[in-house]
């Protein structure tokens, strides 16, 4: 058996027959799919039931566990040579399934692999990922290494190392706490392509969480993992490098940044835990990237940032300057 499917559910009803049947459609087909009812309460279960191909088990939870939970339930009851998961909310391309196992099968040293996704209310949108198992992995102290819901397994890794979601885990950023137990044993790549449309909004598990405690919490747990003990204050300065910023950000604050990403690259070369290339590649692009949400800020942190060091090309200097004929428009500030 080549293929199995996991799609974990939990109130997908209005979106869960689309779904499916970007999973009927795949040129590549599956041998097994286990949708898993993560006890909803809407007519998801229903649906599910109503679905007459021989090749989809519904495996029914008593009582709700979260998206890990519910994908660990089926990922147990999976035979496939591969998992690959799907989100029940989402639409798969159709040959998503055909070329990753095409990648599984060339690259036999590849674990996990996934690839970008294309979100379904902004077509030019698309969530990326790192391609090469190198730059997967530093991608880890500031976020996943994989798209989860475009997400393929090699199955005997998963087992043989016990890999696995667990229950004291967190709800919300379950899927990088995995990430960093599979980049301990096995070897990553991505593709550098869109294999799904993504769909947000209310749906989703991050609305109405609150992201800075959340993201508080995941830090100290991928800094723990990494045996690296993590200050406060430190802790608010690394958030900073996706954008989350519990307060208003000052010349100093960039500073701190800058410093901060210093400290991690030398902490690597002393330490080894990532390649350092791939390490300095991570920092360059959060540092390159922190220049877009600062005008928001004041012309402060934009002056520390232009002082402290930017690698301005073209696109970031048109940028630049737009933002600040923005602010000197009749009516802005």
């Amino acid at each position: 058996m080549k293929i199995s499917v996991v799609i974990p559910v939990f109130n997908k009803a209005p979106y869960l027959r689309a779904c499916l049947d970007s999973v009927f459609a795949q040129t590549c087909q599956p041998s097994e799919i286990i949708a898993v009812d993560d006890a909803s309460t809407d007519e998801s279960a229903g649906i599910l039931r109503s679905i007459g191909d021989p090749r989809l088990r519904v495996l029914s939870l008593e009582k709700n566990l979260g998206p890990g939970g519910a994908a660990q339930c089926g990922m147990d009851a999976a035979s496939g040579e591969y998992i690959l998961r799907v989100d029940a909310d989402d639409i798969m391309f159709p040959d998503r399934f055909a070329v990753q196992v095409a990648l599984l099968d060339a690259y036999p040293s590849v674990g996990a692999c996934s690839g970008h996704v294309q979100l379904m209310s902004e077509p030019d949108a698309i969530y990326r990922v790192p391609l090469e198992d190198e730059d997967c992995k530093a991608r880890l102290l500031f976020g996943v290494a994989l798209n989860q819901q475009v997400t393929a397994y090699r199955r005997s890794v998963l087992v043989r190392h016990d890999v696995r979601f667990r229950d004291d885990w967190p709800r919300y950023g379950e899927d990088w706490m995995q990430h960093l137990l599979l980049a301990g044993v096995t070897r990553f790549k991505n593709l550098d392509r869109p294999l799904a449309y993504y769909r947000t909004g209310t749906n989703n598990i991050s609305q109405g969480r609150d992201r800075v405690a959340d993201l508080r919490s995941l830090y100290r747990h991928v800094f723990d993992h990494f045996g690296v003990s993590l200050a406060e204050d430190q802790l608010d300065v690394h958030l900073y490098g996706i954008k989350c910023f519990p307060a208003r950000m000052t010349p100093r604050s960039v500073q701190l940044f800058r410093s901060w990403l210093n400290e991690l690259e030398a902490m690597n070369k002393e330490r080894g835990l990532f390649d350092q290339a791939a390490l300095q590649r991570q920092l360059d692009k959060v540092w390159n990237e922190l220049l877009y949400y600062l005008p928001q800020h004041g012309f402060g942190p934009v002056v520390q940032y232009l002082k402290t060091g930017a690698n301005l090309d073209r696109a970031r200097l048109y940028y630049l300057l737009a933002s600040v004929m923005g602010t000197m428009l009749p009516g802005r500030k």
